[in-house]
């Protein structure tokens, strides 16, 4: 069995000794006996030139491109793919695309995913074109703006915007020889990051986990970046009910570990084992 791990914006594959999936690869591999290969594409650049890199590698592991195969070569292959990951790979499947590796790839399971937008990203865009919904922030909006374009995370959060969702659905659909499946989180909501908001009925700058800015953007329940129904695409298979994760314990990291933080409960593991068995 091929699993190919896909990440999202800001990923990597590991960096100094820290793996996006967190374990997750090692445990599949003894789990199932699966080849499994974790990808490492530009963390910033746009949907297109991601889903391109994405599609390099996954051809080059079936040793397509004359390369040494690290995958099997006459087994397709299943993508777990988290958040921006999975519109990276959703462009390489589209049949509208006519690069696409729909061919070697019998599935795609989504973990957290914005397939409709991240309210997030429309807020982080916002400071960059100078249009911020929080007035007379001053300072505060040159400093946020200031380290967005020191990220070089631009390109990536303009596709992740709800408007750039809307018209990325309307350019990629889904190809019917691959099934489809998704994954959404709902939990403690990035705790330690705090974005700041207007409270309009005190006139006053509070802050506020982005949960609940996510809350009171969409008003419903989210990993947060992700709202469930963002994360949830219509049409597609949900495995299972939303993980009581944060976005970033979607793939094993918990930001809120440490003697006064909030302890895992959720076998995250455990979920990409019931992926895998869906699949199968």
């Amino acid at each position: 069995m091929n699993i190919v791990l896909a990440h999202g914006i800001l990923g990597f594959n590991i960096v100094l000794g820290i793996e996006y999936f967190n374990g997750i690869k090692e445990h599949l591999e003894k789990k199932f006996n699966a080849k499994v290969l974790a990808t490492k594409v530009d963390p910033v650049k746009s949907i297109k030139d991601r889903g391109a890199e994405l599609r390099n590698l996954i051809l080059a592991a079936l040793g397509k491109t004359g390369t040494i195969p690290t995958l099997n070569p006459k087994e397709n292959v299943h993508i777990i793919a988290h958040s921006m990951g999975g519109l990276d790979s959703r462009l390489i499947l589209s049949p509208r695309n006519p690069d696409n590796i729909a061919s070697v790839v019998s599935s795609l399971t989504t973990v957290g995913t914005p397939h409709n937008g991240s309210p997030v990203a429309d807020l982080c865009v916002s400071f960059l074109d100078g249009k911020s919904p929080i007035p007379a922030v001053g300072t505060i909006e040159r400093k946020i703006k200031d380290s967005i374009q020191a990220l070089g995370v631009s390109d990536g959060l303009r596709d992740l915007t709800t408007t750039s969702a809307t018209n990325f659905n309307k350019d990629n659909i889904d190809n019917p020889g691959v099934r489809y499946f998704c994954v959404a989180g709902h939990g403690r909501g990035l705790s330690l990051t705090k974005f700041l908001r207007l409270d309009f009925h005190k006139t006053c700058l509070l802050l506020l986990p982005f949960h609940e800015y996510m809350k009171l953007k969409t008003g419903e329940k989210n990993d947060g970046v992700v709202a469930i129904t963002s994360a949830q695409r219509s049409g597609w298979k949900v495995v299972s009910d939303p993980w009581p994760v944060d976005h970033f314990e979607e793939v094993g990291h918990n930001i809120d570990r440490g003697p006064t933080g909030t302890p895992t409960v959720f076998d995250y593991l455990r979920g990409y084992e019931n992926i895998i068995e869906n699949v199968r």
